[in-house]
């Protein structure tokens, strides 16, 4: 299962009835999590002793304040559409007084064991309150599979979070907005392994990771060649 991480949510005022419902999906190695919040004070905390945290906020306080790791502080109070990014080691904390209702989509995600150049995002530097329309746009869709609007596949699911991997590194340092070229698609015979693999297994849920390994490519490597020769993207 993906890491235990996740938003840790306690009221102000024990005694209040605005309570906050939490909808927590996990995979292989990220999970993610759609926080309600009806109108209500509350503190929050995200503690990433095992994971990066990625979210995507809706919301608008009448008062509050939020830090990272104790010392970068951000007091706005309209942070609809705003990013916040905390690598792993990270904390996120703080309290909120919200007079409407507000939402928060959050991704936990973990080191993976290949593929270490592409995924490595643990010398980003975290970052609050932020705007990318390329991370927003991807876990709005992450958002889709959690609130069952969306496509419900771990498959599609797991190319989202590597997805975000790479779009936080771009987001990050500019100097990856420049790719290393695809190196090539995909040969007739990986294309040939890829689909007599899957018309046996047509039935069953079909990882990412499980095709990359078959025609001996990292995840990253893998959905690039095969977009470059098909098309359309693995999924």
């Amino acid at each position: 299962m993906g890491p235990d991480a996740k938003i840790e949510l306690h009221q102000r005022h024990p005694d209040a009835h605005h309570p906050f419902l939490v909808k927590r999906v996990s995979w292989s190695w990220l999970s993610a999590e759609i926080v309600r919040i009806q109108p209500t004070e509350l503190e929050f905390r995200v503690k990433g002793d095992d994971a990066a945290y990625l979210a995507l906020h809706d919301a608008v306080r009448s008062d509050g304040e939020t830090t990272i790791n104790g010392g970068s502080r951000s007091t706005i109070t309209d942070f609809r559409g705003k990013l916040t990014f905390a690598p792993i080691g990270s904390s996120v904390e703080g309290w909120n007084c919200f007079k409407r209702v507000s939402s928060v989509v959050a991704v936990h995600l973990t080191h993976l064991t290949s593929d270490h150049y592409e995924n490595d995002i643990s010398s980003v530097p975290p970052s609050l309150y932020f705007e990318n329309t390329t991370l927003k746009a991807s876990l709005q869709k992450l958002r889709s599979v959690l609130d069952g609007s969306g496509i419900n596949d771990s498959a599609y699911a797991e190319t989202l979070g590597l997805l975000l991997l790479w779009e936080i590194r771009h987001a990050a340092d500019p100097q990856f907005t420049q790719l290393k070229p695809v190196r090539g698609g995909l040969t007739a015979l990986q294309l040939r392994r890829i689909k007599e693999f899957v018309d046996v297994r047509i039935s069953k849920e079909i990882g990412i990771s499980e095709l990359a390994r078959l025609v001996g490519l990292s995840q990253f490597h893998f959905i690039r060649a095969f977009k470059h020769s098909v098309g359309l993207s693995p999924y």
